[in-house]
Parts: C-alpha cells; sequence; structure tokens
C-alpha cells in the first residue's frame, strides 16, 4: 500500500460521490461535492493507493476558522492511519485559529482519532443526524498558540 494525499480534481468527483455513499446515510449528491471546486472557501483533498481514490475529507474555511463538513474512508482501508493522514495534510496547507466539527455521538472511531490528534469536545447538537436520528458532539480543535498559528513560531 502506497499512500498519496492530493487535491480533488473534477475528474474525481465520482470518486468521492461514491464513498460518500458507502459512508454516509445522508451522502452529498454528485452535484453538491462538483461544487466544492468552485466555492473558494473550500477544499477536498483526496487519499489514493495508486490510482484508486480510498477516502477524503472535506473542509470549508471562513476568516480564520476550519469547518469539517466531512472525511471517509472505505470500509476496505479503514484502520490504516488514512484519516488521520489526511487531517494531517489538511492542517499543515491551511491557517487557522481553529477547526470545529460535528460528529455522530455513536461513531466511537471518529471520535477516538479527532481525541488523539487535539480535538476536544465543547457541545452537543440534539438530533442533529437524520436516518437514523441522532445527536452530534461537537468538537474543536484550537490552533493558535503562544508560538502562534499551527505551532509555528512567529519569529518576532
Amino acid at each position: 500500500m502506497s499512500i498519496t494525499i492530493s487535491p480533488m480534481r473534477a475528474e474525481d468527483c465520482m470518486a468521492v460521490s461514491e464513498i460518500e455513499r458507502e459512508c454516509f446515510s445522508q451522502p452529498w449528491s454528485l452535484k453538491d461535492i462538483e461544487r466544492q471546486l468552485t466555492l473558494s472557501m473550500a477544499r477536498t483533498y483526496l487519499a489514493r493507493d495508486g490510482e484508486t481514490v480510498v477516502g477524503f475529507i472535506n473542509v470549508w474555511t471562513v476568516a480564520d476558522e476550519i469547518n469539517l463538513n466531512n472525511i471517509a474512508v472505505t470500509q476496505e482501508y479503514r484502520g490504516r492511519g488514512i484519516g488521520r493522514a489526511l487531517l494531517e495534510y489538511m492542517e499543515k496547507r491551511i491557517e487557522a485559529e481553529r477547526c470545529n466539527l460535528e460528529v455522530r455521538i455513536s461513531n466511537e472511531a471518529a471520535i477516538g482519532l479527532y481525541r488523539s490528534v487535539g480535538f476536544e469536545e465543547v457541545g452537543l447538537r440534539k438530533g442533529f443526524y437524520k436516518e437514523p436520528t441522532e445527536d452530534a458532539l461537537l468538537m474543536t480543535k484550537h490552533y493558535r498558540t503562544e508560538t502562534g498559528i499551527n505551532g509555528e513560531k512567529y519569529g518576532i
């Protein structure tokens, strides 16, 4: 397995759509995924094994804040550190003060990943998810530290 990560291209949208349908009970439509390429605030990064797309992360950045919309890895490739690699790749490319996300309260694997990379639980959204209805755990990771954004020194 040789995983590479790179930005999504137009020709990748169908593969992302297939992963959405595999991983989420309310997947984004192909049109929604294609639209991400036209939004200046949107970034989608893909994990590939050779030419095969095996995972992705989609975030929106507004001002100094990242909202993690979706992250998914195909069933066959889970448990290999690909989700962590996607998060780390994104964090190295987008300067922000913090990153926010919602995750199904029952998604223990994702919650464990988020905690392991520094996200903290900050709230709960009752009935946020549908099909099935479920609460969302709100999580935030702060990047701005006394040394700077994303831990970089200011050089002062």
